[in-house]
């Protein structure tokens, strides 16, 4: 079930759309002036999915529809209690424009959704409807303190929502069916996370996401290197028993074929700096075809694991060496995760990198370590701090992450070279406004 189009009525109150988001390549580019509301769509997208409801109370819009590829819509709107002046977000399932489920999202809701505060967020407090910071002092409503706090609040707070499925089970499922992941024109730093028994440095409540990049891709390497120890360690210990029972033997063209593949698996590895050394098999003989066979399975069992991680580092590595980076390289390797070395061998501190260099990093480093298949990810102003060069070789990057990793796109700019010709992937919100 893939999203079809997205219909919004008086966003900002003025301004109607009807985006159309589905096409062959996967990948849509709106474009339009300021304040036509391109960032505000990819976080109407962004919040609706992942079930973070108290957005739509501070936006001003009359109707949002969002159209799947099987018949099924949901709408959001507000409405004002009987009685009361608050109003609250009532989000609505269609099938065959038959309603079928419905969801109110109101103020007990939202305070229901910050019960935990104090056991996921140590540094605050709450009192009444107010959040307190317990190191400032500052006091904040409880619907400013969500959308001030949205990019560090732990999800597990979030989940308070989704564990109420028994309330709106189907709206519940249609949300979490479609995946959405969205990387912000603020890339460069982010607040420190919320969790148990960690309290933020309060000298320094933001950390440079480059190098919180690279420790991710250490720790996946690391653990993909267990996992693979762990696969040896069983096959070695079984591997007389499975040589005894081993039936069929591999013939010398079929082996051959299977180890070239094998050796340059392998040393793709090696280049990364992630196994330290190759198998070594001699010549291919009939008489010992039986063992060559296994040995060459095992190998082969051994190198599986790292098949989706290789592929990653190494579509990703590829695009930053087109790049051309001034007088520096990026080096992979496991105790670090990746690194850059300047052309004469001296190893660089990530935060020596330009800030463009560092925006190409962080956004491919996203897009293919961070994002599953199945996924509409939201880009905006991708063209932040980068060179023209860059930007025009910017679509043909996110087709081939597309073609790799099976994910779609819907990307905000302002930058004609950004699309470089390809009008056909755009949707122009001045256009929409003025059709509308």
């Amino acid at each position: 079930m893939k999203l079809q189009n997205i219909e919004i009525k008086k966003l900002f109150g003025v301004f109607d759309y009807n985006i159309d988001l589905n096409n062959e390549e996967n990948l849509i580019i709106l474009t339009g002036p300021n304040g036509y509301g391109k960032t505000t769509i990819l976080n109407i997208i962004y919040n609706l999915f992942n079930q973070r409801f108290f957005y739509f109370r501070k936006i001003d819009f009359e109707l949002i529809a969002v159209f799947f590829t099987d018949n099924r819509k949901i709408t959001i709107n507000k409405k004002t209690g009987k009685g009361k002046a608050e109003q609250f977000v009532q989000i609505e399932l269609y099938n065959d424009n038959r309603r079928i489920d419905n969801y109110i999202y109101n103020s007990e809701e939202e305070h229901a959704l910050i019960q935990n505060i104090n056991r996921y967020m140590p540094n605050y407090s709450i009192f009444s409807n107010v959040i307190i910071n317990n190191r400032t002092g500052k006091q904040t409503g409880l619907g400013e303190f969500l959308n001030e706090s949205i990019d560090y609040i732990p999800d597990k707070i979030f989940d308070l929502i989704k564990k109420q499925g028994e309330i709106h089970p189907r709206v519940l499922q249609t949300l979490n069916n479609t995946n959405v992941y969205l990387i912000k024109e603020q890339r460069l730093l982010k607040k420190q996370s919320y969790e148990t028994n960690r309290p933020v440095n309060s000298n320094t409540p933001f950390v440079n996401t480059i190098e919180e990049c690279a420790k991710e891709l250490k720790n996946e390497i690391e653990q993909k290197q267990l996992e693979a120890y762990q696969v040896a360690q069983k096959l070695d210990s079984s591997f007389p028993q499975r040589l005894i029972e081993c039936k069929n033997e591999l013939q010398e063209d079929e082996f051959n074929k299977r180890f070239l593949n094998l050796n340059d698996k392998q040393k793709k590895l090696q280049q990364f700096g992630i196994a330290t050394s190759g198998q070594i098999i001699t010549k291919y003989d009939d008489k010992d075809a039986r063992v060559l066979t296994v040995y060459l399975e095992d190998s082969e069992k051994k190198v599986e694991g790292y098949a989706d991680l290789l592929n990653k580092i190494e579509l990703f590595v590829n695009i930053l060496n087109e790049k051309r980076f001034a007088f520096k390289s990026i080096v992979i390797n496991s105790a670090q995760g990746f690194s850059f070395q300047s052309n004469n061998g001296q190893n660089l501190h990530l935060t020596d990198l330009s800030s463009g260099e560092q925006q190409e990093v962080v956004l491919f480093y996203e897009l293919l370590f961070k994002t599953n298949p199945d996924t509409l990810i939201l880009i905006d102003e991708p063209e932040i701090s980068l060179h023209v060069i860059w930007q025009k070789t910017f679509v043909k990057d996110l087709l081939k992450i597309a073609g790799m990793k099976q994910i779609s796109f819907l990307v905000a700019t302002h930058s004609p070279q950004i699309i470089n010709g390809r009008w056909d992937l755009g949707r122009d919100l001045f256009k929409l406004a003025k059709e509308n």
